[in-house]
C-alpha cells in the first residue's frame, strides 16, 4: 500500500513538473532529462541485479 501512495506522489509530481515545462516551451528537454534519469536508474538496477547474481554463484 505505501509504495501505491509514493509513486501515485511521484507520477503527480512529474506531470506538474511536464505541465510547467510545457507552458515554458521546455517540454523536449524536460522529456530528454527525463530520458536521462530513467536510464541511469535502469544502469543502477542491472549493475544491482548482475552483482546478485554473481555473488551467488
Amino acid at each position: 500500500m505505501g509504495w501505491k501512495i509514493i509513486a501515485a506522489a511521484m507520477a503527480g509530481y512529474l506531470l506538474l513538473l511536464g505541465r510547467s515545462a510545457w507552458k515554458q516551451g521546455e517540454f523536449r528537454q524536460f522529456l530528454r532529462s527525463l530520458a536521462i534519469v530513467a536510464i541511469l536508474c535502469a544502469l543502477l538496477a542491472g549493475t544491482v541485479a548482475l552483482a546478485m547474481l554473481l555473488d551467488g554463484a
